[in-house]
């Protein structure tokens, strides 16, 4: 069955045959480097993160406002309290802020790890204090947020 099927798809190319092209790469073609690659790339991962396409399609505000009930006057408020699946912008981009200083303690670990010098260490302790300084505060969020959570 197979080489019925093989004969059938090759049947064409006994008649045709591709021609024999010398195609070359413009010489103006940009090449970027490595780290313009890496900064673009963060640079939207911490955008999808920070939540701006939900904030462009619901159009949030930047930041909320919440009436003191004592004197009557109207606070700043960065955190939605309370709401899971909302947020404004300001705690949006925080957030991806926060998530991005992770991913680059991850990164600084990862560069202590592959290479052999003298600011191993350094960097170990820079990526360790970053993922913490970031998971820390994340929780702070999240608690702020979602009143009793982790209690």
């Amino acid at each position: 069955m197979t080489d019925l099927i093989d004969t059938v798809l090759l049947l064409p190319f006994r008649f045709l045959r591709a021609p024999a092209l010398k195609l070359n790469l413009p010489r103006t073609i940009f090449r970027p480097s490595p780290m313009f690659v890496f900064v673009l790339v963060f640079f939207s991962y911490f955008i999808f993160l920070s939540g701006v396409i939900y904030d462009v399609i619901t159009e949030t505000p930047s930041v909320g406002g919440m009436r003191d009930p004592i004197t009557g006057v109207v606070k700043p408020q960065a955190i939605l309290e309370g709401r899971i699946n909302g947020q404004y912008i300001i705690e949006g981009l925080t957030a991806g802020f926060l998530f991005s200083v992770g991913g680059i303690g991850f990164i600084l670990l990862d560069l202590a790890v592959s290479r052999n010098k003298e600011s191993n260490l350094l960097m170990v302790l820079a990526g360790t204090t970053l993922i913490l300084i970031a998971y820390n505060v994340c929780i702070v969020f999240i608690r702020k947020k979602v009143g009793n959570y982790l209690r």
